[in-house]
């Protein structure tokens, strides 16, 4: 028995045999000592003296145990020293040689059986082979492990354990890193997620990347040793070798100040070159200056937190929850991100949003882009869904290939490192495959995720893509306080920008970055794209008259979704999904757009977020709308209307969402819907309270502000009185007598409106032919009504569209004579022409029913003075004029319009009273 080389390597100590560390595990490098010898020195193994393996190259020994492996890998478990694996090291030319592979092969496994391991290895120090060598004694054959990655203490330990398919969650890792960290050294959430990514990464990287790109000193397990043994063998503690060894390394394979080589990215953004300033690590909490604290004293907790990840097992396969879910766990709770407007968007709204896209039928070539990228879950989510872009990112021969274009732009440095560090993630097989390069890997990262922050201010909206994009998908910030400087910023910017002009192209108006956002998106679309952007309820209950007729010149809206409160981390905010389609053409018809309350979202709305995918709302919607694209409802709808069997989805219709309307959904739900949806509001805390309600208010107060400007330049012109009594220029006349019972008894199509107090609300839907039968038909033109009666209801002035009709106790008010209609439609006969539009007239419809309401409302109609026919005709409206005396349209639809938006102030105003009596504090 020779034990010589043991001796020499250092492998005999006073307690036994000690390898050299591999990880959790230690290796015996020899090749003259015997298996026989192993099992004399320790190691807790019954040696074999034959085996059953039938070798067709390889002459084993007479005495197997006699063989003389190269490399035995060991594991302590307790007090015992058990042999794990075996290792058989050729020249490159024995191991390309047939007879000689197979020989190797064979020797292995002989060597495996001997010491009755499972794992047998051959190598020529570049390439690895994995064999099952219990499995190969069954089969008589060699039967090789599926594994293709190099030998590293991590592949080591998935073979031995079984675990190479294992998915992990690293979730809990997280948090307790995270509090290590913290504690450590009380650094912003932000810095924290940085530096847990920074190990992360090395982990990662070490687990999954050849040797000959990121070689044994560079990786992981180098860090592993004992305090004093490391300072001993590398004279610097761990963490100084990291950022002085391992980081420089880690940025040398993944490098910064890449130029993108994509070139439908630079054309889609109108630049000639575009550099990336970023590397997939840029943040080390540890690496703080301080006058009292340096690198080398936070060695202590850099090892703990070594350890735990140590602990935690390889990163090969990686929950796709946790990839996504891993900057959640470090924000949720950041004050900091709540001030810069960066809400980043929970998985679960990502997944709905994205199923929405229906990204799968795109077709080769198509771009997806998210303007805000943030961390790239709208980029990335799509590769792990069956139904979305599956398999989209590939690579060979050197090279990525996307079949759908992904990019992703955002101003922020921290959040584009993340962005790139979540994106390998997402391609760990990928990272893994020897034919992956790492150009190849870095082109993917530079070409996908772009940081334009040569402008910190603007940052992506410098550099709107014009007319190119198939699908946005983005969770823009919303900031309205001190937003003015993203505009004066617009205002100075020189030159052309994809051949605009800023200034021009973002003079649409509208509140807050987000505003500005809604015009890159809008503009970027390529005619038939389609945006689904997260809004908050602000930008659409705001009276931005311009900024949504901007938007509709350009856009159809096809869906608005309320989202429930606090479905975001760390915001109370009302949230909204708004899908929108760039037009095709401008006189193409516009849909009716699909609305929706989610209640739930398919978890708790707490600090817990604990799952409950039976309790999903925004799911729900989400397939009821690809539903509804896929076979869409006419446009011409009357109003509100439940989509299928769903109570919380209704499909409104397109006028609804005019520039003059609010775009929120709520109002298009009755209160007893909203009393049977069960919906109340959430509990926040005081000063989210308090922030909410300041927010609301600011903004119902800039509104008022220039509303009541907007009003006084419009009414300061001349004006003239005019009476209803004039039968040359207004018809007024009573509705038609209509009973319950006959709408009861002919019930049919026609909308018969009556006294009631809100505008949507019907008395019932009548028959046309019962109609017919008496004399009666739908009224053919839009109209203005008055309520003749009713305690709450008399004196209430309403617009009515065509095709409905009134009862008996509501009175019609239309501004031209019947002669006048009368002369109209026969030289409309005459030409054998159906009549269009509408009689002539001077004074708008709009306008009419604002002059009737304040003419009402000077009156102090009360119920006991009831407004029938022969009352109203003696009221008189005041009507501004222009320098020739006759009514001024253009005027008159302007006054309307400032009206209208002042009551959708005034209702913001009641619903903000409504919010604040009824929200719950914590």
């Amino acid at each position: 028995m020779s034990t010589e080389e043991l001796a020499k390597q250092g492998y005999l100590t006073t307690v036994g045999v000690r390898g050299k560390r591999f990880g959790d595990f230690e290796v015996l490098e020899l090749g003259s000592t015997t298996v026989a010898t192993l099992a004399k020195q320790g190691l807790d193994f019954t040696p074999a003296s034959t085996v059953s393996y039938p070798c067709k190259s390889y002459k084993p020994p007479k005495n197997a145990s006699l063989g003389k492996p190269d490399a035995v890998y060991i594991h302590r478990i307790g007090g015992r020293v058990v042999p794990i694996a075996v290792a058989e090291w050729k020249t490159k030319k024995r191991l390309r040689a047939g007879n000689d592979a197979l020989s190797a092969a064979e020797q292995a496994i002989v060597g495996a059986l001997a010491m009755g391991v499972r794992i047998a290895i051959t190598t020529d120090g570049a390439r690895f082979r994995y064999i099952d060598a219990l499995a190969s004694a069954n089969a008589g054959d060699i039967v090789e492990l599926d594994e293709t990655r190099d030998f590293t203490p991590a592949v080591l330990s998935d073979l031995y354990r079984g675990e190479s398919d294992v998915i992990r969650d690293p979730k809990p890792l997280a948090e307790t890193v995270w509090q290590i960290i913290w504690h450590a050294t009380k650094a912003e959430p932000k810095d924290c997620l940085l530096t847990f990514v920074e190990i992360f990464m090395l982990k990662f990287l070490s687990d999954n990347l050849p040797l000959a790109v990121l070689p044994a000193d560079f990786r992981f397990e180098a860090l592993l040793a004992g305090q004093d043994e490391f300072r001993q063998s590398k004279g610097s503690t761990q963490i100084e070798y990291y950022v002085n060894t391992i980081r420089p390394k880690i940025k040398q394979i993944f490098a910064d100040r890449l130029v993108v080589r994509d070139e439908a990215v630079t054309k889609l953004l109108g630049l000639a070159t575009i550099t990336s300033q970023t590397t997939i690590i840029n943040g080390f909490a540890f690496l703080r200056s301080s006058s009292t604290t340096t690198i080398s004293s936070y060695n202590r907790t850099f090892c703990e937190i070594l350890q735990e990840f140590q602990s935690f097992g390889a990163l090969t396969n990686i929950d796709p929850e946790f990839k996504l879910r891993l900057y959640e766990t470090f924000l949720r709770r950041s004050a900091r991100q709540q001030r810069l407007g960066q809400f980043f968007t929970p998985r679960n709204i990502v997944k709905s949003m994205v199923k929405m896209a229906r990204l799968n039928a795109l077709p080769d070539g198509s771009i997806v882009l998210d303007p805000a990228a943030g961390v790239g879950g709208f980029l990335l989510e799509p590769l792990l869904f069956p139904d979305a872009l599956p398999g989209n990112i590939s690579f060979k021969d050197g090279e990525v290939r996307q079949r759908v274009k992904l990019v992703g732009a955002d101003v922020d440095v921290s959040t584009n490192i993340l962005a790139k560090a979540n994106m390998l993630l997402h391609l760990a097989e990928s990272v893994r495959n020897p034919d992956t390069t790492t150009d190849s890997l870095n082109q993917a990262l530079t070409n996908t995720f772009l940081l334009l922050n040569e402008n910190e201010t603007l940052g992506t909206l410098a550099h709107p893509p014009i007319n190119a994009v198939d699908v946005i998908l983005t969770n823009p910030p919303y900031v309205t306080q001190g937003s003015s400087i993203y505009r004066k910023e617009i205002e100075h910017a020189e030159g052309e920008r994809n051949g605009i002009i800023l200034s021009e192209y973002y003079d649409g108006g509208g509140l807050g970055v987000e505003a500005l956002f809604l015009r890159y998106i809008s503009g970027a679309l390529k005619p038939g794209g389609r945006a689904f952007v997260i809004v908050p309820l602000g930008l659409l209950n705001r009276t931005a008259q311009r900024m949504k007729s901007e938007l509709l010149s350009e856009c159809n809206i096809l869906a608005s979704i309320q989202l429930p409160r606090n479905a975001f981390f760390n915001t109370a905010q009302p949230t909204y999904i708004l899908a929108i389609e760039k037009r095709k053409t401008r006189m193409q018809s516009r849909p009716p757009v699909f609305c929706g309350i989610a209640r739930s979202i398919g978890e708790t709305l707490d600090y817990e977020r604990v799952p409950m995918p039976d309790d999903n709302d925004l799911a729900t919607l989400a397939e009821l709308f690809v539903r509804y694209v896929q076979s869409p409802q006419p446009s011409a709808i009357a109003g509100p209307t439940q989509y299928e069997e769903c109570a919380y989805a209704k499909l409104v219709p397109a006028q609804a969402f005019s520039p003059d309307e609010r775009w929120d959904v709520v109002r298009h739900w009755t209160d007893e819907e909203h009393v049977a949806l069960g919906e109340r509001a959430g509990t926040i805390d005081r000063a989210e309270f308090v922030e909410i309600a300041t927010t609301t208010l600011q903004d119902i107060i800039l509104e008022l502000q220039q509303a009541r400007d907007e009003l006084a330049a419009l009414t300061a012109d001349r004006s003239q009185q005019f009476s209803l009594a004039d039968v040359s220029r207004f018809q007024v006349r009573s509705g038609i007598r209509i009973r319950n019972a006959d709408l009861r008894e002919n019930p049919g199509d026609v909308a018969v409106y009556s006294v009631f107090t809100r505008p949507e609300t019907r008395k019932g839907l009548i028959s046309e032919n019962w109609l017919k039968d008496r004399g009666y038909r739908p009224e053919p033109y839009p109209s203005v009504t008055v309520m003749a009666t009713g305690a709450s209801a008399v004196g209430m002035v309403f617009n009515r569209e065509a095709g409905c009709v009134m009862t008996d106790d509501v009175v019609i008010v239309q501004p031209w004579s019947e002669e006048t209609e009368e002369k109209w439609r026969s030289e409309a006969e005459s030409r054998g022409e159906e009549p269009a539009g509408l009689p002539p007239h001077d004074i708008d419809l709009g306008y009419l029913a604002v002059a009737l309401g304040k003419t009402i409302a000077q009156g102090g109609y009360l119920y006991e003075a009831k407004l029938y026919t022969k009352r109203v005709r003696q009221l008189m409206i005041e009507v501004p004029i222009n320098e020739n005396g006759d009514p001024d349209l253009d005027r008159q639809r302007r006054i309307a319009a400032a009206v209208k938006r002042l009551d959708g102030i005034r209702a913001k105003l009641q619903e903000a009273g409504m919010w604040s009596k009824s929200v719950r504090l914590s």
